[in-house]
Protein backbone atom coordinates (compact mmCIF):
# COMPACT_ATOMS: atom_id res chain seq x y z
CA UNK A 1 0.00 0.00 0.00
CA UNK A 2 1.35 3.08 -0.84
CA UNK A 3 1.84 5.86 1.87
CA UNK A 4 0.64 9.12 2.11
CA UNK A 5 2.42 12.00 3.15
CA UNK A 6 1.73 13.47 6.50
CA UNK A 7 -0.51 16.47 6.07
CA UNK A 8 1.04 20.09 7.05
CA UNK A 9 1.96 23.79 6.42
CA UNK A 10 5.10 23.98 4.65
CA UNK A 11 7.73 26.86 5.63
CA UNK A 12 6.84 28.76 3.23
CA UNK A 13 3.23 28.39 4.18
CA UNK A 14 4.03 29.13 7.51
CA UNK A 15 5.87 32.43 6.53
CA UNK A 16 3.28 33.66 4.84
CA UNK A 17 0.64 33.79 7.50
CA UNK A 18 3.24 35.43 10.16
CA UNK A 19 3.68 37.52 7.38
CA UNK A 20 0.20 38.92 7.41
CA UNK A 21 -0.61 38.63 10.81
CA UNK A 22 2.04 40.81 11.25
CA UNK A 23 0.62 43.10 9.09
CA UNK A 24 -2.81 43.41 10.54
CA UNK A 25 -1.22 44.16 13.55
CA UNK A 26 1.07 46.97 11.87
CA UNK A 27 -2.25 48.49 10.99
CA UNK A 28 -4.31 47.35 14.08
CA UNK A 29 -2.44 48.49 17.22
CA UNK A 30 -1.44 51.95 16.60
CA UNK A 31 -5.12 52.24 15.63
CA UNK A 32 -6.29 50.77 19.05
CA UNK A 33 -3.76 53.10 20.82
CA UNK A 34 -5.06 56.22 19.22
CA UNK A 35 -8.44 54.61 20.11
CA UNK A 36 -7.53 54.42 23.52
CA UNK A 37 -5.94 57.70 24.02
CA UNK A 38 -9.17 59.36 22.30
CA UNK A 39 -11.46 57.78 24.86
CA UNK A 40 -8.85 58.59 28.00
CA UNK A 41 -9.08 62.19 26.67
CA UNK A 42 -13.00 63.02 26.24
CA UNK A 43 -13.11 60.97 29.46
CA UNK A 44 -10.82 63.98 31.26
CA UNK A 45 -13.07 66.67 29.43
CA UNK A 46 -16.26 65.29 30.78
CA UNK A 47 -14.87 65.04 34.45
CA UNK A 48 -13.58 68.72 34.63
CA UNK A 49 -16.89 69.63 32.87
CA UNK A 50 -18.59 67.62 36.16
CA UNK A 51 -16.03 69.60 38.34
CA UNK A 52 -17.06 72.35 37.07
CA UNK A 53 -20.66 71.93 37.77
CA UNK A 54 -19.47 70.27 41.83
CA UNK A 55 -17.97 73.63 42.17
CA UNK A 56 -20.56 75.76 41.28
CA UNK A 57 -23.38 73.74 43.05
CA UNK A 58 -21.13 74.30 46.57
CA UNK A 59 -20.51 77.99 46.33
CA UNK A 60 -23.65 78.63 45.55
CA UNK A 61 -25.18 76.54 47.89
CA UNK A 62 -22.91 77.89 50.79
CA UNK A 63 -21.84 73.96 51.76
CA UNK A 64 -18.36 75.66 52.34
CA UNK A 65 -18.32 78.93 54.56
CA UNK A 66 -15.49 78.82 56.45
CA UNK A 67 -15.77 82.79 57.53
CA UNK A 68 -19.97 82.25 58.06
CA UNK A 69 -20.14 85.41 55.86
CA UNK A 70 -23.26 83.57 53.57
CA UNK A 71 -20.64 83.44 50.57
CA UNK A 72 -19.94 80.24 49.75
CA UNK A 73 -15.85 78.73 49.11
CA UNK A 74 -15.35 76.22 46.59
CA UNK A 75 -14.21 73.01 47.63
CA UNK A 76 -11.59 70.18 47.07
CA UNK A 77 -11.80 66.84 45.51
CA UNK A 78 -11.81 65.23 48.87
CA UNK A 79 -14.53 67.55 50.12
CA UNK A 80 -16.74 67.26 47.10
CA UNK A 81 -16.93 63.88 46.77
CA UNK A 82 -17.55 63.61 50.43
CA UNK A 83 -14.55 61.42 51.27
CA UNK A 84 -13.40 63.83 54.43
CA UNK A 85 -15.17 66.47 56.41
CA UNK A 86 -15.68 70.14 55.10
CA UNK A 87 -13.07 72.23 56.14
CA UNK A 88 -13.70 74.46 59.17
CA UNK A 89 -9.83 75.68 60.29
CA UNK A 90 -10.46 79.78 60.52
CA UNK A 91 -8.09 82.57 60.26
CA UNK A 92 -9.63 85.85 60.63
CA UNK A 93 -6.83 88.67 59.87
CA UNK A 94 -6.27 90.48 56.24
CA UNK A 95 -6.49 88.29 54.53
CA UNK A 96 -8.41 85.38 56.18
CA UNK A 97 -7.18 81.87 55.71
CA UNK A 98 -8.92 78.12 56.16
CA UNK A 99 -7.66 74.84 56.66
CA UNK A 100 -8.10 71.14 57.44
CA UNK A 101 -7.24 71.92 60.88
CA UNK A 102 -10.57 71.71 62.14
CA UNK A 103 -13.19 69.71 60.15
CA UNK A 104 -17.10 69.85 60.18
CA UNK A 105 -19.41 67.22 58.50
CA UNK A 106 -19.15 65.25 54.93
CA UNK A 107 -21.18 66.81 52.39
CA UNK A 108 -24.43 64.47 52.26
CA UNK A 109 -25.06 64.24 49.71
CA UNK A 110 -21.46 64.56 47.65
CA UNK A 111 -21.49 66.56 44.66
CA UNK A 112 -18.56 64.81 42.92
CA UNK A 113 -18.65 61.01 42.13
CA UNK A 114 -16.54 58.88 44.70
CA UNK A 115 -14.52 57.58 41.38
CA UNK A 116 -12.00 60.28 42.10
CA UNK A 117 -12.44 60.40 45.91
CA UNK A 118 -8.86 58.90 45.95
CA UNK A 119 -5.95 61.78 46.41
CA UNK A 120 -2.70 60.76 46.46
CA UNK A 121 0.12 62.55 48.70
CA UNK A 122 0.66 64.88 45.18
CA UNK A 123 -2.55 66.24 45.29
CA UNK A 124 -4.01 63.88 42.15
CA UNK A 125 -6.97 61.62 41.55
CA UNK A 126 -6.62 59.33 38.71
CA UNK A 127 -9.22 58.19 36.11
CA UNK A 128 -9.48 56.90 32.66
CA UNK A 129 -5.68 57.17 32.47
CA UNK A 130 -5.88 60.57 33.95
CA UNK A 131 -4.70 62.63 36.90
CA UNK A 132 -6.95 65.51 38.25
CA UNK A 133 -5.62 67.97 40.49
CA UNK A 134 -7.59 71.17 41.95
CA UNK A 135 -6.17 74.08 43.06
CA UNK A 136 -7.59 76.97 45.22
CA UNK A 137 -5.72 80.17 46.16
CA UNK A 138 -3.20 80.93 48.79
CA UNK A 139 -3.94 83.24 51.62
CA UNK A 140 -0.58 84.56 50.87
CA UNK A 141 -0.56 88.09 49.20
CA UNK A 142 1.56 87.11 46.09
CA UNK A 143 -2.08 84.39 45.79
CA UNK A 144 -0.15 81.45 44.91
CA UNK A 145 -1.36 77.96 44.45
CA UNK A 146 -2.91 75.62 47.28
CA UNK A 147 -3.72 71.70 46.63
CA UNK A 148 -4.91 69.34 49.00
CA UNK A 149 -2.87 66.73 49.62
CA UNK A 150 -3.91 63.20 51.00
CA UNK A 151 -4.75 60.36 51.33
CA UNK A 152 -8.56 61.21 53.19
CA UNK A 153 -6.95 59.76 56.82
CA UNK A 154 -4.64 62.36 56.73
CA UNK A 155 -5.72 65.52 54.56
CA UNK A 156 -3.91 68.20 54.55
CA UNK A 157 -2.97 71.39 52.55
CA UNK A 158 0.21 72.35 50.82
CA UNK A 159 1.55 74.94 48.70
CA UNK A 160 2.20 78.67 49.34
CA UNK A 161 1.52 79.46 52.90
CA UNK A 162 -0.08 75.97 53.01
CA UNK A 163 -3.80 77.79 54.03
CA UNK A 164 -6.53 78.70 51.57
CA UNK A 165 -7.34 82.17 50.90
CA UNK A 166 -11.09 82.66 52.38
CA UNK A 167 -12.02 85.87 50.59
CA UNK A 168 -10.80 84.26 47.07
CA UNK A 169 -11.41 80.76 47.55
CA UNK A 170 -15.07 82.42 46.87
CA UNK A 171 -14.31 83.36 43.82
CA UNK A 172 -11.32 81.77 42.53
CA UNK A 173 -10.37 77.94 41.59
CA UNK A 174 -8.61 76.11 39.26
CA UNK A 175 -7.75 72.14 38.23
CA UNK A 176 -5.86 70.48 35.42
CA UNK A 177 -6.11 67.26 34.27
CA UNK A 178 -2.66 65.53 32.68
CA UNK A 179 -2.15 61.94 31.64
CA UNK A 180 -0.48 59.51 33.41
CA UNK A 181 1.23 58.10 31.00
CA UNK A 182 2.08 60.67 28.03
CA UNK A 183 1.37 59.41 24.58
CA UNK A 184 0.29 55.91 26.21
CA UNK A 185 -2.91 57.12 27.78
CA UNK A 186 -2.77 60.18 26.42
CA UNK A 187 -1.24 63.57 25.32
CA UNK A 188 -3.00 66.49 25.59
CA UNK A 189 -3.29 68.14 28.48
CA UNK A 190 -6.66 70.06 29.86
CA UNK A 191 -7.62 73.36 31.98
CA UNK A 192 -10.71 74.78 33.91
CA UNK A 193 -11.42 77.28 36.39
CA UNK A 194 -14.59 79.39 37.77
CA UNK A 195 -15.04 80.58 34.00
CA UNK A 196 -16.04 76.99 33.26
CA UNK A 197 -14.55 77.10 30.06
CA UNK A 198 -12.13 73.76 29.45
CA UNK A 199 -8.86 74.43 28.04
CA UNK A 200 -6.30 72.60 26.17
CA UNK A 201 -3.16 72.28 25.20
CA UNK A 202 -0.56 69.71 22.85
CA UNK A 203 1.51 69.29 26.27
CA UNK A 204 3.97 69.76 23.46
CA UNK A 205 6.38 71.39 25.18
CA UNK A 206 5.90 70.46 29.02
CA UNK A 207 5.14 66.67 28.60
CA UNK A 208 3.05 66.63 32.01
CA UNK A 209 2.40 63.28 33.08
CA UNK A 210 2.43 61.29 35.69
CA UNK A 211 1.54 61.63 39.77
CA UNK A 212 5.11 61.41 40.69
CA UNK A 213 5.51 65.83 41.29
CA UNK A 214 3.08 68.13 41.88
CA UNK A 215 2.64 70.24 38.18
CA UNK A 216 2.85 73.70 38.15
CA UNK A 217 -0.38 75.81 38.85
CA UNK A 218 0.88 78.44 36.93
CA UNK A 219 1.39 76.50 33.85
CA UNK A 220 -1.88 77.43 31.77
CA UNK A 221 -1.28 81.19 32.99
CA UNK A 222 -0.12 84.49 31.96
CA UNK A 223 1.29 85.26 35.35
CA UNK A 224 2.69 83.53 38.25
CA UNK A 225 -0.55 84.03 40.55
CA UNK A 226 -3.91 82.44 40.38
CA UNK A 227 -5.77 85.67 39.90
CA UNK A 228 -3.44 86.69 36.76
CA UNK A 229 -4.72 85.90 33.46
CA UNK A 230 -5.43 82.60 32.06
CA UNK A 231 -3.46 81.76 28.86
CA UNK A 232 -6.03 82.27 25.90
CA UNK A 233 -4.76 81.31 22.85
CA UNK A 234 -1.22 81.68 23.49
CA UNK A 235 1.93 80.68 25.75
CA UNK A 236 0.96 79.40 29.33
CA UNK A 237 4.17 79.08 32.00
CA UNK A 238 4.30 76.05 31.03
CA UNK A 239 5.49 77.29 27.72
CA UNK A 240 2.58 75.30 25.90
CA UNK A 241 -0.36 76.98 24.10
CA UNK A 242 -3.40 77.01 25.54
CA UNK A 243 -6.66 77.18 23.65
CA UNK A 244 -10.53 76.82 24.36
CA UNK A 245 -11.75 72.91 23.78
CA UNK A 246 -14.42 72.12 21.48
Amino acid sequence: MERRPDAGFTLIELMIVIAIIAIIAAIAIPNLLAAKVNANETAAIATLRNLVSSEAQISVASRIDTDNDGKGEYGTLLEMTGAVGIRKGYTPGTPASSDFSVKGGVLNPAVLSSVIARVDPQGYATKSGYAIIVFLPDSGATADFVHEVGPATSVSLTGGSGKIGTDLAETTWCAYAQPIQFGGSGTRRFFTSQKGDIMQSSNDVARGQGTNATLPGKSAFLGSGITSAVAVGTKGQDGDIWKVTN
